[in-house]
């Protein structure tokens, strides 16, 4: 007897490991409606699960009925095998009824197991388990200890539920909820939540999976193609931009004239790291309490104008510490990465003397004011960059989208309309990384729904206030840096002495950026907000109505949805102005609805609970 409990205690082998739990949601249910349609279903879709796993160095040890336990030395692998599982699951789902979905659930966690056989068994397998009965319909659940190994490497949507009391384990267990099919928060909209307060709070935050038919999916992308906006009667009125989605975005109107531009070597010489740029490692510049004596506007025809007046500011806008990363989450794998931007409240527009300084045109000069206090109770997020190639691309691939081609280019100073050019082929060499342009109502729509459609959000355009608020990031002068043109080259792509050698151009602004064209996203410093390319680089749409000046704006930081509405109000500047005025934080253009022109892209933003 006692020869063999030791040689049964020898065959026990403890170890640390990576164990996925994986079991079908109502699986029950199934099996009564239709037995043998459920069975044969599972069967095949087994072998998809088998090759995942083994593909990701994955070892099965068990399969018995609808679960499945599988080991992992890695836990990186163990969730990028997670991902597949469930993007193939989403995909299998796509062409079935919803009564006859295979919906599963996965639990994944790191910690000590014991392997007696074929058998795996141990503390580390029942925290797994009970994860797994956490996770929400098509989601992942994992560990602390899974995420302290995958967090910044892997791309992945994520929430923070805090520290969970489980059944039979007698120490609560830290778990995140993995952002892989875009699921709907009951609760709410779904942020990224501060470990601290998860934990505090001991709040869960369930996840509801947004899975469509395929036919809805299907119908959906084929009206957006028969649509063709250039055929279109008048827009319907336009929809404030916190309450629900807004027809999105218009062509600009013509940047200063710029000689025709020609294709550019590509830039990979000059491109950055795909990898995120973090605003620790680039501290952002503080914001000013107040402004320093502004420096006269530099330009080479221009005669010194008189010193800028003082900033006139009525509240204290919101000051983040130089150096403090900003809080940023992201809802799924091709989604932006996003920036939390705090409630507060500042002062919109130029203040009084300010065009005069900058030598703005009459016509110009009445846009931006008066100077108006814009309140926003709640915090907000906006895409740290403008929407580059890249995640376009995986919108398009995703959904098949094929929009028509045409979009005017620059071409004897003047815009030209160019019937092959679209967003692959702007008329200049680009990057993944550099922002995607000739966009119009019909692609930022498009895209808009695809961002609501796989996070349950209501992805948006930003409004005028929201872009200013967080471009200013807290500031008062007239760019977020200081008062200075001079030293805009260190935080944006603008008009340049660059641009200038390479295209002839007299009178450009007064700096190098190193970019005579498009530059990627993320290749200058942030501003204080943690906000990249927030003033130069392309023009920008957002969700506001035209308006010829703010008599009348909201004060709430809502969009203006009275107005001309064929005329969309736009930010920033380009790469190819040479004007210092154009780059001030409170600038604003107009653009003509449907044109779609090379010099024009977006940034999205979503509401905060």
């Amino acid at each position: 007897m006692e020869a063999s409990q030791e040689t049964h205690e020898q065959d026990i082998k403890r170890k640390l490991a990576t164990i996925l739990v994986a079991d079908i949601v109502g699986y029950s249910r199934l099996t009564a409606q239709d037995e043998d349609w459920t069975i044969r279903a599972l069967g095949e879709f087994r072998k998809v699960i088998d090759n995942i796993i083994e593909s990701h160095d994955g070892r099965i040890f068990s399969t018995g009925g609808d679960s499945v336990l599988a080991e992992f030395a890695s836990p990186v692998e163990a969730v990028r095998a997670a991902v597949d599982f469930q993007e193939a699951s989403r995909s299998r789902n796509l062409l079935q009824p919803r009564d006859r979905q295979l919906r599963y659930r996965i639990g994944i966690n790191l910690g000590d197991v014991m392997v007696r056989g074929q058998d795996l068994l141990g503390d580390g397998v029942n925290v797994a388990a009970r994860l797994e009965g956490i996770a929400e319909p098509g989601g992942i659940c994992v560990s602390g200890t899974v995420w302290d190994h995958i967090n910044g490497k892997l791309s992945i949507g994520y929430v923070d539920i805090g520290e969970q009391a489980v059944k039979n384990i007698p120490r609560p267990v830290r778990a995140y909820h993995l952002r892989v099919d875009g699921g709907i928060s009951e609760g709410g909209e779904m942020v990224q939540v501060a470990p601290s307060t998860a934990a505090a709070a001991g709040q869960r935050f369930p996840l509801v999976p947004a899975l469509a038919g395929a036919a809805i999916v299907l119908a959906a992308i084929a009206a957006v193609l028969i649509w063709q906006p250039w055929n279109k009667g008048p827009l319907p009125p336009r929809v404030a931009s916190a309450t629900a989605p807004t027809p999105a975005a218009h062509a600009p109107s013509p940047p200063a004239p710029a000689p025709k531009p020609t294709p550019q070597p590509s830039q990979s010489a000059a491109q950055p790291p795909v990898a995120t740029p973090s605003p620790a490692t680039t501290p952002p510049p503080q914001p000013a309490a107040a402004p320093p004596p502004a420096t006269p506007a530099q330009t080479p025809t221009a005669a010194a104008p008189p010193p800028a007046p003082a900033q006139i500011a009525t509240t204290a806008p919101p000051r983040i510490a130089p150096g403090t990363p900003p809080q940023t989450f992201r809802d799924c794998p091709n989604c932006p990465e996003m920036v939390v931007i705090p409630a507060g409240s500042f002062q919109m527009g130029a203040p009084p003397g300010e065009n005069e300084h900058f030598n703005v045109s009459v016509n110009e000069a009445n846009r931006d004011q008066p100077q108006h206090q814009v309140t926003f109770a709640k915090p907000f997020a906006l895409a740290k960059f403008d929407i580059t190639r890249e995640e376009f691309a995986a919108f398009a691939k995703a959904t098949n989208f094929h929009p028509r081609p045409g979009c005017q280019t620059v071409a004897n100073n003047a815009w030209s309309p160019q019937p092959q050019a679209d967003w692959e082929n702007p008329g200049f060499a680009q990057t993944d990384r550099d922002p995607v342009v000739c966009m119009n109502e019909l692609e930022i729509a498009s895209y808009l729904g695809w961002l609501r459609h796989m996070t349950g959000k209501n992805y948006r355009l930003p409004s005028e206030a929201e872009w200013e608020y967080a471009a200013r990031g807290g500031t008062t002068t007239a760019y977020y840096w200081g008062d200075s043109i001079k030293d805009a080259c260190g935080y944006e792509n603008v008009g340049d002495q660059s641009y200038g050698e390479k295209y002839n151009v007299a009178g450009a602004l007064p700096c190098n950026d190193g970019f005579p064209d498009i530059a990627p996203v993320g290749s200058f410093k942030p501003n204080p907000f943690g906000l990249y390319d927030m003033l130069g680089n392309v023009f920008v749409l957002t969700a506001d109505c035209w308006n010829e000046s703010y008599n009348g704006a909201p004060s709430d930081g809502s969009a203006w949805t009275s107005g001309d509405c064929t005329k969309i109000a736009m930010r920033k500047g380009a790469f190819s102005n040479p004007h210092a005025w154009l780059f001030r934080a409170d600038n604003r253009e107009w653009v003509s609805d449907v044109v779609k022109r090379n010099r024009v892209g977006f940034r999205v933003a979503v509401s905060l609970p």
